[in-house]
């Protein structure tokens, strides 16, 4: 993947653009496909090995999940640092590459020790593409749609994890756990290769000159500016308050269906899976269109969504609770997920806007951090904590607060410079 220099006042082809976007879409769908590939198989892996499985405790396919997140938001500013400076098309073959052989790898595991190896490995993987993925896209597409495009390959996240337990239960009924993890991983590789002949946009090529530009790659010092930053911060954080909520949502909903509203495990997990696969890409689409539509209006356009559509989940998530109806319950839940994902696209526009160029995937890098270290790791378990000390009900309650905590946070980012127009990025020398 070689990069072409253009002129400053060109726009990259718009057929290369919107093939850019396929591929990195479909890989997308690929990384969340491999990332949740292993969650419907942990009870096949708890079995014993005289049955096929590894014997694994909960706790230990509980830590097959945080040891990926872990290694996962730590590696991605490293990676992020490397795409400012280098090749961003050999980084994603690399990470693609990566974490297709590390997925396929697990189907050799021994013992849990291996398996977490495996894991973690993905988690390098996924850290190397999806720091770099955003930062292609955004010299592919200019201010006015790029929240479309982010919104389309944010699209996948949904599709892809659903695709995961599809792709799990399928294989599981012809062979093993094992046989999941090699067909999870083998498309990768394939996609991987693309990046070879894909040309790589000039880095800002879609930007509108900037006043006070970044020059240069940052260094350490100059990375952690970049949180320094009141817009980006505050906008980072509200990203990870809405991902606290979104995360305990979609970890916690089917057991919450299960044993709070007494559907059963076959109901609670299918057709909430169906839920979330069509409400993730139905808001994803409309929330970035949505974003592109009032920022044409408004240079808040974008945190205005974000703020909206977080706030119009509120509502939706605490129906959910209320309601003992079952229909009632799943319309509450329908209108919390869409509304919630509806800020995804404009969220991560929000925060490349805010970005210069030459910074693009380290800022990235370090929100992918705050948002999963003031995130779901801490959300997801919390909420267990809350249902085993009280009650599922008050445990479902942490949601809408959280929730509300993001749009402030939007609210604030807003207040402090919102608009990317307005904001200026210190010149590295």
């Amino acid at each position: 993947m070689s990069e072409v220099h253009a002129e400053p006042a060109q726009s990259p082809a718009r057929r290369m653009a919107w093939m850019t976007l396929l591929v990195l879409t479909g890989l997308n769908l690929l990384n969340y496909l491999d990332r949740y590939v292993l969650s419907a198989l942990v009870t096949e892996l708890e079995h014993a090995p005289a049955d096929g499985g590894l014997g694994l405790t909960s706790t230990e396919a509980g830590w097959l999940y945080s040891g990926f997140i872990i290694v996962y938001m730590c590696a991605s500013p490293i990676f992020g640092a490397l795409a400012d400076r280098y090749s961003r098309g050999r980084l994603l073959g690399f990470g693609v590459a990566l974490w297709s052989v590390a997925t396929a790898a697990g189907a050799l595991a021994g013992g849990f020790g291996t398996l977490l190896l495996s894991r973690v490995w993905t988690g390098v993987g996924e850290a190397a593409y999806a720091t770099v993925a955003p930062s292609v896209l955004a010299d592919h597409f200019d201010e006015k749609k790029r929240s479309r495009a982010l919104a389309v390959f944010n699209s996948a996240i949904p599709v892809g994890a659903a695709l995961g337990f599809v792709t799990a239960g399928l294989v599981l009924q012809y062979a093993g756990w094992r046989e999941a993890l090699l067909v999870a991983g083998a498309p990768g590789l394939i996609l991987a290769l693309v990046f070879v002949w894909l040309p790589e946009p000039r880095r800002g090529a879609a930007d509108a000159p900037r006043k006070g530009a970044v020059r240069s790659a940052p260094d350490f010092r100059k990375s952690l500016g970049i949180l320094r930053r009141p817009p980006f911060l505050l906008c980072s954080l509200g990203y990870a308050a809405q991902t606290a909520g979104f995360g305990a949502l979609g970890f916690w909903a089917p057991s919450y269906l299960e044993h709070g509203k007494g559907m059963s495990n076959s109901q609670a997990t299918t057709t909430f899976g169906l839920l979330i696969v069509t409400t993730g890409f139905i808001g994803s689409i409309g929330g970035g269109c949505l974003g592109d539509w009032w920022r044409a209006r408004n240079p808040n356009g974008l945190l205005l969504t974000c703020i909206w559509s977080t706030l119009l989940a509120i509502p939706g998530i605490l129906l959910s609770i209320l309601a003992h109806n079952p229909v009632l319950v799943w319309a509450g839940l329908a209108l919390g997920s869409v509304a919630l994902v509806a800020s995804v696209g404009p969220v991560n526009s929000q925060l490349v806007n805010l970005l210069d160029a030459r910074e693009r995937a380290t800022g990235m890098a370090l929100a992918i951090l705050v948002l999963h270290l003031f995130g779901d790791v801490p959300s997801v378990p919390f909420v267990g904590w809350l249902e085993d000390h009280a009650s599922f009900d008050v445990a479902f309650g942490f949601i809408p607060l959280v929730l509300l905590v993001a749009a402030g946070l939007w609210g604030l980012a807003l207040r402090a410079g919102g608009n990317p127009a307005s904001v200026q990025t210190p010149v590295h020398q």
